[in-house]
């Protein structure tokens, strides 16, 4: 195996020999090193860099962090709960709090496990689009509370869903009359409609109306409004991501299929993970086997759709990125387990590495259990 010293220590070399010679490229032995070594040619440029100035190499290890933590009227706001037999409900966010570990969360009987969490903030409408690519304008009041004992209520009672379709992805009405409205789906597809195409005005629609194609087999990952000044970034399984200008997307109407966001690295691969990359300060990035870091969003630069992108984290044999999602260091994260389990956690306790790394442990599993999902979420205390 390539040791990374040696890899750094060769490139420095081979530097200074070139120094005198502009057309030098680095020697295809020495960038086979650097790729099995770091994953990537860059990373061991970036750290053979550090070297050669003198000053502290870019490690993989942790890099602690101090950062304040202030609950807000964020906290406040409701999360929304789907569980694995399709079912949405509205949880009180205090409800879920930060704790020292993984824990099953007291259900509604009957509804299954907890497979998704997500905060949207406070609104008094909000469109929730389905897995068949319909939307739905419900206010949020009406959605079925998680806390409720033995009323038997469910979204189906709220939303005329259609056989297996289910909701899932929520977006405040407020966001959707100011910008385009953006999806992504697994298989790397995606596509900009202009919010004015989904709020006309004409009040909420709980019969659903159709918002975006998919190809057979494919399924959407991400819903999101963004500004059409806007950046998005995309996550696929195999640890690569793309960052690129929202401008890339054409605005098309609600029934198209959309066009080519990110290559793949094959058929094991997918999209699992898309956000609005505006403001975005760092990512979070956990497996499925329960590594996990953070990462300075600005080491994703822009670049053109359609490109496999940048590496986010570098995998163990047989293991799969599991959950990537804009970061404050002052917020929580929420882990969300196979078994059902679920973990609010501060979002400083992952560790802050550079790209290359493949991160630290962040959750003790048991057996047969891997990580399903990772939520961004408002301070908790």
């Amino acid at each position: 195996m390539v040791e990374k010293e040696a890899v750094i220590k060769a490139l420095v070399e081979a530097a200074n020999e070139a120094s005198a010679d502009e057309e030098s490229a680095m020697p295809e032995g020495l960038r086979g090193q650097a790729n099995e070594a770091f994953g990537e040619v860059e990373g061991a440029l970036w750290a053979a860099l550090v070297e050669a100035v003198g000053g502290k190499k870019r490690s993989t290890r942790a890099e602690p962090t101090r950062v304040e933590r202030v609950v807000g009227e964020a906290y406040e706001h409701p999360l929304y709960v789907e569980t694995s037999q399709g079912l949405l409900y509205a949880m009180h966010g205090p409800d879920l709090e930060v704790g020292e570990g993984p824990e099953y969360i007291e259900s509604p009987e009957g509804v299954g496990d907890v497979v998704d969490i997500r905060w949207v903030g406070e609104g008094d409408a909000i469109y929730i689009f389905s897995t068949e690519g319909s939307f739905y304008g419900v206010d949020p009041r009406m959605i079925p509370l998680w806390d409720r004992r033995g009323e038997g209520r469910t979204i189906r009672d709220v939303l005329r869903l259609s056989g297996e379709e289910q909701a899932r992805f929520l977006v405040p009405r407020r966001q959707i009359a100011t910008g385009r409205v953006v999806h992504v789906t697994a298989q790397g597809k995606g596509k900009a409609s202009d919010g004015g195409e989904f709020d006309k005005g004409d009040g909420l629609d709980r019969s659903g109306r159709e918002a975006f194609l998919l190809n057979e087999g494919d399924e959407a990952v991400a819903v999101m409004a963004v500004g059409r000044a806007a950046t998005i970034f995309c996550a696929s399984a195999q640890g690569q991501g793309i960052h690129f200008e929202a401008s890339e997307l054409r605005s098309m109407g609600r029934k198209a299929v959309g066009v080519n966001l990110m290559k793949l690295g094959g058929e094991d691969d997918a999209i699992i993970s898309a956000f609005e990359g505006t403001r975005v300060r760092q990512l979070a990035v956990v497996t499925a086997e329960g590594l996990g870091k953070r990462v300075e969003f600005g080491e994703f630069r822009t670049q053109g759709r359609g490109g496999a992108g940048m590496q986010v984290l570098r995998l163990n044999p047989g293991d799969r990125v599991a959950g990537v999602v804009a970061c404050n260091p002052g917020e929580d994260l929420g882990l969300i387990l196979s078994s059902g389990r679920v973990w609010r956690l501060p979002a400083a306790e992952f560790s802050l590495m550079g790209r290359s790394a493949k991160g630290s442990k962040v959750v003790e599993l048991e057996d047969g259990e891997e990580v399903l999902r990772l939520v961004a979420l408002p301070c908790g205390g």
